[in-house]
């Protein structure tokens, strides 16, 4: 079954109370927000373009999808009190462990999400640090009026760290990018960080010219 379809499913079930200012009321607040967190982290949806539904299968969430969640979009969803915060998250593990207990395979099924979930919120912090300090950074070099002769946009895996430099993967091409950072964001990068970037080509050197979220890598293997 489709993931929407089993969130609806779940919401029914449980009683969930609607939540009107939200893209899918019928989900209720924390379900909707998740709902909306996997569209952006890329799960497959179909509908209209301003409200899609997820028609991605359960199987297709994983570590990365989870990270993304908790540490790149609950941060920036209006969210401003920690007891908020865990009511979502503990709705979204009710969802899972709805899904154990009727059968329904997912991707995170014999992993300790619970811990999951907690090592992701210890990692908030670091994240949003880094997504500040590189969107100052980038506002630096703008402010020199570089050359750009292209543009590259893509989310980013930290493949290496050296010296003052940062080896980037982009995700959608595999393309390797060299981008050289000021000394005091280098220490909060961690490999396998995802970046979600703008980079700009000077003929000369690659330079940030645009920085979104950050979320670090979350292996599949305990």
């Amino acid at each position: 079954m489709r993931l929407y379809e089993l969130m609806r499913e779940y919401a029914v079930e449980t009683q969930v109370k609607r939540e009107p200012s939200t893209p899918t009321p019928e989900l209720g607040h924390s379900l909707s927000l998740f709902h909306s967190g996997l569209l952006e982290a890329g799960l497959s949806s179909e509908g209209p373009e301003d409200n899609p539904l997820l028609t991605a299968s359960p199987l297709d969430i994983d570590g990365v999808c989870l990270s993304y969640f908790v540490v790149a979009f609950l941060p920036f969803s209006s969210i401003s009190k920690e007891d908020e915060m865990n009511t979502i998250l503990f709705e979204v593990f009710s969802f899972f462990k709805w899904m154990d207990k009727n059968g329904i395979e997912h991707g995170l099924a014999q992993r300790n999400l619970m811990g999951m979930i907690k090592d992701l919120c210890s990692m908030q912090e670091r994240c949003l640090t880094l997504s500040h300090l590189l969107d100052n950074e980038s506002e630096r070099v703008l402010e020199t009026h570089p050359d750009i002769v292209k543009t590259v946009n893509d989310v980013f895996t930290v493949m290496k760290i050296e010296n003052n430099t940062v080896t980037l993967e982009g995700q959608r091409d595999k393309e390797a990018f060299r981008l050289r950072l000021p000394a005091d964001i280098l220490p909060l990068i961690k490999l396998n960080d995802s970046l979600e970037l703008v980079l700009g080509d000077t003929s000369e050197r690659w330079v940030l010219i645009e920085a979104g979220q950050v979320f670090p890598d979350f292996p599949m293997d305990d």
